[in-house]
């Protein structure tokens, strides 16, 4: 290992330094603080070969600014393929990544890892005879899905970036891109539509409803969850967590311990733990949040939720819901919703309770004074 005090000349690859998801403004100032207290303790890592810089970019860039010494450890890889294989594993390994940062790396390590052995089985004393998906959703403990859909992330977002919306890939990166499902549809549709594409990823088109709880299907109109139907949520999970699509005064009531607003943004935001959603009605923006509940629980971000929605069984949306829900209620007659400075309003059709979680039994119990209750088949799991 050797010390330099100054720019030692090393390479920056702008292909590579686009897979190291940039630090935020108070991680770098952070960074800052610690090396200007500090000094630098963390080696830079340099491809020998080529003298490219393959991890310290930030360290380096605030050590030459205030002329302080850096440590640099070398290390040998034999192609360029390679080196962007070491750099997404090493970006993996870090604690601070958005789920979506870690989609996207595990998306490109997928087609990186697949390119490397033609999409062949790889056999090894741990992992016999096992393909590249499979492999990976062991290493990360995650279902084979997960990284199938993450490697279909991955090149959406490479794909846009590079034809029809540069600059997507550092809003994915800073956590200011759009839901992945939505990543993904655009994607499919930019080749034929491309204006289409574009649409369907503009801030506009996240946020077009103005409110987040809506109770009839146009959307223009702010209706909250009754308390009756919040309290068998807390019941059924023991407490709520998140509500993805809020506001202060329904907050009074669902008293989460934290909540997004329409300003939050709660597609670009990641969920975690015991969720209720009462999503707005309104399209896109019920797919969006459905789609990313249904991916959290894939995922297992999510372990228990209890969603309220409209009785669209038809639509996209509730298929994808009920997919992965454990069971469902159809409550008797039109749920009403309230308002905090107008009166009591019932929605144009009826709705339905999905329930995510183990304990359906308890769900059963809180919410069958609603109206019928079903549960879904037990759906096997493979390990």
């Amino acid at each position: 290992m050797t010390t330099c005090a100054t720019h030692c000349g090393f390479e920056v690859d702008e292909e590579l330094r686009r897979l190291i998801p940039p630090p935020t403004e108070s991680e770098h100032a952070e960074l800052e603080a610690q090396l200007l207290r500090d000094g630098c303790l963390a080696p830079l890592i340099v491809w020998a070969e080529r003298g490219v810089l393959l991890d310290g970019h930030n360290r380096m860039e605030i050590c030459d600014r205030f002329g302080i010494e850096y440590p640099v450890r070398e290390i040998s890889l034999p192609s360029h393929d390679e080196a962007k294989l070491w750099i997404i594993r090493h970006q993996l390994g870090r604690r601070n990544l958005t789920p979506d940062q870690a989609s996207y790396l595990r998306g490109l390590e997928y087609q990186q890892t697949k390119q490397r052995h033609g999409g062949a089985r790889v056999s090894s004393p741990q992992n016999e005879d096992l393909k590249t998906a499979d492999r990976l959703a062991r290493k990360h403990g995650v279902a084979k899905v997960t990284i199938e859909r993450d490697a279909a992330f991955a090149q959406a977002v490479d794909h846009l970036n590079d034809t029809i919306l540069p600059g997507i890939r550092d809003k994915v990166f800073a956590g200011d891109g759009p839901a992945k499902a939505v990543i993904v549809e655009a994607a499919k549709v930019a080749a034929t539509e491309p204006q289409r594409a574009v649409a369907m990823l503009s801030p506009s088109s996240a946020s077009s409803s103005s409110s987040p709880h809506v109770a009839y299907n146009s959307g223009n109109n702010e209706w909250f969850s009754p308390s009756e139907i919040i309290e068998a949520a807390r019941e059924v999970m023991g407490g709520i967590d998140l509500d993805p699509a809020s506001c202060t005064a329904a907050n009074e009531v669902v008293k989460a311990s934290y909540f997004f607003s329409a300003e939050d943004d709660g597609l670009s935001k990641p969920w975690a733990k015991r969720v209720f959603m009462n999503p707005p009605y309104a399209q896109p923006l019920v797919q969006q949040f459905c789609s990313k509940l249904v991916q959290h629980v894939r995922d297992g971000d999510v372990p228990t939720a209890v969603v309220l929605v409209n009785n669209a069984t038809e639509t996209r949306w509730f298929q994808e819901l009920s997919s992965v829900a454990s069971a469902v209620c159809f409550p008797a007659g039109r749920v009403r919703f309230w308002h905090p400075v107008k009166t009591s309003a019932s929605p144009l059709q009826g709705q339905a309770v999905l329930y995510f979680g183990d304990d359906r039994d308890a769900f059963t119990e809180a919410f069958s004074k609603f109206g019928s209750v079903y549960h879904a088949p037990i759906r096997k799991t493979s390990c």
